[in-house]
């Protein structure tokens, strides 16, 4: 098995404790929070070390309201990841035909982001427009478990935890901030003219630290395996931000390669709010 740099086991927010695909390179779309992924990874056979990069974007804002409670601004940003193939799993000549740990893989990931908004925080204050540089480091663990047997279920175990640094603009108000150029003189008809509308936030702005903590279970039966079943949480522990979220997710795989998901959705429920997620995927 080979590991692209990200997966398309994700959660309508994007995020994923499943680093993988069968092949070196990976295109992956969350329609949810229209983001796109671009990973590729060098990786060996066996117990080696392997390293990567993946490259994001965020072009659009507007369709993510369809699926998610707040949307966030258009971003770019890039991930360098570090890690290594079979810390603790045997390898192929030295696993049994009983053995059910058959492989395991530890990244750290440390990501960046910048995007760019406008906020006014009350009526007293001018808009603002503002920049943010978004850090995060993540580190990664994920076991593959196979279960012999005619009715065999091969399963896929993630768990992610890291530091990151966030703002709160889920949380703020979406707004079209104006500046108003001229309005219309007494006697005749009534007119505004305003400079062009920009989309922002309204709202008290602020940037803090998270801890984000995701995990992830994924099912995929022996009878069905085109069919990837996946249990996850997403939390966010800091205070600042804090939240969890749970759900499942389904997704149809290529027949001839189960991790290589051609598209699925995800269902969760964040802090009482219902969720839902659609993504699709392309390795090569």
């Amino acid at each position: 098995m080979l590991f692209a740099q990200t997966s398309a086991y994700q959660s309508a927010d994007g995020n994923t404790s499943i680093f993988l695909g069968n092949a070196k390179g990976s295109a992956i779309f969350n329609v949810s929070n229209t983001q796109f992924d671009l990973g590729y990874l060098h990786e060996g056979t066996g117990k080696t070390w392997m390293y990567g990069f993946d490259v994001t974007g965020k072009p659009s804002s507007d369709f993510s309201t369809l699926f998610e409670k707040g949307k966030t601004p258009p971003a770019v940003g890039g991930t360098a990841s570090f890690g290594y193939h079979k810390p603790f799993a045997k390898g192929i000549r030295d696993q049994g035909k009983d053995d059910r740990f058959k492989d395991d893989w530890a990244l750290l990931k440390v990501t960046y982001t910048r995007s760019a908004f406008e906020t006014a925080d009350n009526s007293t204050t001018e808009p603002v427009k503002r920049t943010f540089d978004g850090y995060t480091a993540l580190a990664a663990y994920n076991a593959l478990v196979v279960e012999p047997g005619e009715k065999s279920v091969t399963f896929i175990f993630g768990a992610a935890a890291g530091l990151q640094r966030e703002n709160n603009l889920s949380q703020l108000t979406s707004a079209t901030i104006s500046t108003p150029l001229a309005v219309s003189a007494t006697g005749i008809a009534p007119f505004t003219v305003t400079q062009q509308a920009s989309s922002g936030y309204f709202g008290d702005y602020a940037k803090s630290y998270g801890a984000p903590l995701y995990t992830d279970a994924i099912c995929i039966p022996k009878k069905l395996p085109w069919l990837d079943i996946d249990a996850f949480t997403r939390s966010d522990l800091a205070h600042a931000n804090r939240y969890f979220e749970g759900g499942l997710g389904l997704y149809l795989a290529s027949s001839s390669d189960v991790t290589k998901i051609l598209g699925g959705v995800s269902m969760g429920w964040k802090n009482g709010t219902p969720t839902l997620g659609f993504v699709t995927g392309w390795s090569f």
